[in-house]
This record gives C-alpha cells, sequence and structure tokens, in this order.
C-alpha cells in the first residue's frame, strides 16, 4: 500500500508542474545523454590552430579599437556642439534681458 501512495504522490506532483517543467523536462527525469569526441567536433568545428585564433581575435581587437574611436570622436563633436549651443542661449538671455516684455 505504501508503493500505492508513493505513486499516488508522484502523480500529483506530475500534475503540478508549470508548462515550462512539462516543456523542458523535470530534473529527476531527465539525464544529460554522454556524447562522443566525433560529435562534438561535428558540432562546433573549431579545429583551427593557435595562430589562426590569435589572428581572428587580434582582428577583432582592432575592429573595436576602431569603434571605441568612433564613438569617442562623436562624443567630442557632440561635447563642443553642446558648449556651442549653451554659448548661444546665454548670449541670447543676455541680448533679452535688456528688452523690455513689450519689445520682445
Amino acid at each position: 500500500m505504501a508503493t500505492k501512495s508513493s505513486n499516488e504522490v508522484q502523480s500529483k506532483k506530475r500534475e503540478k508542474r508549470t508548462g515550462r517543467e512539462n516543456l523542458l523536462g523535470y530534473g529527476e527525469e531527465t539525464k544529460p545523454r554522454s556524447r562522443n569526441l566525433g560529435e562534438i567536433v561535428a558540432k562546433y568545428r573549431k579545429s583551427k590552430d593557435a595562430f589562426s585564433l590569435a589572428t581572428s581575435a587580434k582582428n577583432k581587437l582592432v575592429q573595436r579599437q576602431e569603434k571605441l574611436g568612433k564613438i569617442n570622436n562623436q562624443t567630442e563633436e557632440l561635447e563642443g556642439n553642446s558648449e556651442d549651443y549653451a554659448s548661444l542661449a546665454n548670449e541670447l538671455l543676455k541680448k533679452m534681458e535688456k528688452r523690455k516684455w513689450w519689445q520682445i
């Protein structure tokens, strides 16, 4: 009878699972399968040598440096434009302070 009650408890647990658990599986029921070397190599195909990997990393670093340089130039340009805008706004404010409300 203890076996029957434990089966009932497990079936109730299965009913309470969320949709995600039903879709992806539940912890104790799913076990990772072992793969051999051939399957891993076929999946990733990264059988390059160290020199080509280093060259690829260097090229990516150069590209990143160029992107950061462009961003830096854009930032400096934006800063200059904002300073110009601020000075023009201050000049306009000083000019308008001298006028009376009916002259505006």
